[in-house]
């Protein structure tokens, strides 16, 4: 096999599809057998399991191995590394990791190699969009421990683009230096580049005359084509041309630049960097893979990951996957349409929030929701919050019809004032459980 092993690793066109394929069997032989000697978790399951290294020699052989789940890293990654260090601690140069809500968090362990891949495939990914050199990115990721902060700062300044690290807060701040830097790129999650749009709104500030915003990189929370149309909208990017354009990742797999959406992807797909990341899809249930196209859990093994490599990591991410279709060669995942985690069991029917906010913000009258989920009481409710200026009873039972129609159930539709809903600069947190 003649493996094209050097190639502009920020340049989604620099393989076609056959040297992706190559590239990508070249590198997970070399993972398993790295890991089976270096990585005492990974060498304990292949004993477990006999297997050798040289029984995993494709893709197709993968599913001798068994899944490695959120759980495991809990047990035995916090908070250095533990078993699934593949090596020596001298050479990691840092952590990142998830905010551990549900419990022990989950850590990523980082080598200097870890951050030069992770800071080229985030430049990918940014490329991709349209970021360019002459670029000015408002970049309001959160740094610290979250990875987006920094993850996209690196790759901003990989591709010679210039990034002013707001991170979050100060929004009003932000909002008028928007305008005053002049900047043409924001970064952040849905919610909180909703959130400046609306701020800016409120000081007055007219996103399609004063700014300059063309592109938009949100992520880190599942999103719907309606959000990413009314961030086009409010930020003003429609007038010139622009879009907003999801960037996909997870702690586990570097971070931020795992996927990323294209101009020609109609927010419907990303391209998935396949040279660095095998993916699976599987039924959540069986743990059996689905066809080409078929909705199922992604499961990814990071083919490059130096400190942390993880085979056939459950990500608890629902979507599909196709061959590309465009100019760039590297495969399509569909956007996201939830975690397994979120499905909301709601008398006897699986609810899924991406469904409802689906339909919510297609209406250009909802400014902001919650959905509610009352287990309080004998008789559970489903209770939507509806922010809008203009409630009316033909708005509230178009909603109610809309909804009952992807999510099987009849839900209630409480409209409330303007500004009563909560905002979110990090991750949204809609769906409110009440037991």
């Amino acid at each position: 096999m003649n493996v094209k092993i050097t190639y502009d690793e920020t340049n989604p066109k620099a393989l076609n599809k056959e040297e992706i394929r190559d590239i990508q069997r070249f590198r997970l032989r070399s993972l398993i057998k790295r890991v089976y000697e270096s990585s005492p978790y990974y060498h304990k399951l292949f004993r477990e399991k006999g297997l050798r290294a040289d029984d995993i020699k494709s893709p197709e052989d993968l599913v001798k191995i068994p899944f490695t789940t959120k759980e495991d890293l809990r047990k035995h990654a916090y908070p250095h590394g533990g078993d699934f260090l593949a090596v020596p601690f001298e050479k990691v140069v840092g952590w990142h990791m998830t905010s551990g809500t549900t419990g022990i968090p989950t850590v990523n362990a980082y080598t200097w190699n870890d951050i030069e891949v992770w800071t080229n495939l985030v430049a990918r990914s940014l490329v991709t969009a349209g970021v360019t050199k002459n670029d000015i990115v408002m970049n309001i990721y959160g740094y610290g421990l979250f990875t987006g902060g920094i993850g996209l700062h690196q790759g901003i300044q990989r591709i010679g683009a210039k990034v002013i690290p707001w991170s979050t807060g100060r929004t009003e701040a932000l909002a008028k230096a928007l305008k005053d830097f002049k900047a043409t790129v924001i970064t952040g999650t849905p919610s909180y580049e909703l959130l400046v749009a609306e701020t800016l709104s409120k000081l007055g500030i007219n996103a399609e005359s004063e700014l300059q915003l063309r592109l938009a990189i949100p992520g880190a929370e599942t999103m719907t084509r309606e959000i990413l149309e009314r961030i086009e909208v409010e930020l003003g990017l429609k007038v010139r041309n622009g879009h907003a354009l999801e960037i996909y990742g997870l702690t586990e797999g570097l971070g931020p630049g795992v996927a990323q959406e294209c101009p020609n992807d109609n927010h419907e797909w990303l391209h998935i960097w396949s040279d660095h990341y095998l993916v699976e899809i599987i039924d959540p249930d069986t743990g059996e893979r689905v066809s080409e196209g078929e909705e199922g859990e992604m499961v990814i093994t990071t083919l490059t990951k130096e400190a942390m490599p993880l085979i056939r990591y459950r990500t608890r991410d629902i979507t599909s996957i196709i061959e590309s279709d465009d100019e760039i060669p590297f495969p399509k995942i569909r956007i996201i349409k939830g975690r397994i985690d979120d499905v909301i069991f709601y008398k006897g029917v699986k609810l899924f929030p991406t469904a409802i906010a689906h339909v919510l913000m297609s209406h250009q009258d909802v400014i902001e929701f919650q959905i509610v989920v009352d287990r309080s009481t004998r008789e559970h409710r489903l209770i939507i919050r509806v922010e809008t200026e203009k409630p009316s009873e033909k708005l509230r039972e178009k909603l109610i019809e809309e909804i009952r129609t992807v999510a099987f159930v009849t839900p209630e539709v409480e409209f409330v004032d303007v500004g009563t809903l909560p905002r979110f600069e990090g991750k949204s947190k809609r769906v409110v459980i009440k037991e």
